[in-house]
């Protein structure tokens, strides 16, 4: 016999009575809400089981949070979160009240966006280049190969190699915190994601005042005309729930 849990979504402000949001749930089940003091647990019952973040599965938890955003300031719970009862999650609410409290009075009327700036190979070697250009450090060892010989030109090659790199990865570095710099300074606050792919120099997350979210969308515009000359590619999206500052 299945043992039936309570799959967690988020966390909104707003209590009082249940609420349900109707059959938007994962396994298609009704998603309803869990109430104490003026806090709600947005949850639906599914088969009690560790889940796998599939990507329907991942697509379903996000339209929920999406819906429940629409009704309040919402705080996403992170995917596969369960608990056996209803009595269960009231506890939850119970226990980690003020805590919920003090994030959403933090994210009331507030957005999150995400930036991802790509540097793909072509644009690696076009900053390397840049760099092989200016850098004194190369043209020291340059200097130094003319004069030596062949043994010692093969050694001097490779020191020269491994300084561009250096210099190379210092520059992506540069440019990648100017940028992030930039955005910082006009929004509510910021985070320094993971990258998965060695071609994403830069992941972040931004949270935005609604009223400032126009300003912050022209200065991406702007960074991207800026730093096209680098190369480099910038993906913009959002907005999201504020998964990033939860």
């Amino acid at each position: 016999m299945k043992t039936i849990g309570r799959y967690v979504y988020c966390i909104m402000n707003g209590g009082g009575k249940s609420q349900s949001f109707g059959k938007i749930g994962l396994e298609n089940n009704e998603v309803y809400t869990i109430h104490h003091k003026d806090i709600s647990a947005v949850i639906s019952k599914i088969t009690f089981k560790e889940m796998q973040p599939d990507v329907d599965s991942i697509i379903t938890h996000q339209k929920v949070v999406e819906n429940s955003r629409n009704k309040g300031t919402t705080l996403p719970v992170r995917f596969g979160i369960m608990f056996k009862t209803d009595e269960g999650v009231k506890q939850l609410l119970v226990k980690s009240y003020d805590d919920f409290k003090s994030k959403m009075n933090k994210l009331h009327g507030k957005e999150e966006f995400g930036i991802k700036v790509v540097l793909e190979k072509p644009s690696m070697e076009k900053i390397k280049s840049m760099v092989l250009n200016s850098s004194q450090e190369a043209k020291k060892i340059k200097k130094e190969i003319s004069k030596a010989g062949e043994g010692e030109s093969y050694f001097l090659k490779m020191r020269m190699d491994e300084s561009i790199k250096i210099e190379t990865l210092k520059k992506i570095d540069e440019i990648t915190s100017e940028i992030h710099s930039e955005l910082s300074g006009i929004v509510s606050d910021s985070a320094v994601l993971k990258s998965d792919l060695q071609e994403i120099v830069l992941n972040t997350a931004y949270l935005i005042d609604k009223n400032e979210i126009t300003k912050f969308i022209e200065s991406v515009e702007k960074i991207k005309i800026q730093y096209k000359k680098h190369g480099l590619i910038i993906h913009q999206s959002g907005p999201w729930a504020p998964y990033s500052f939860c």
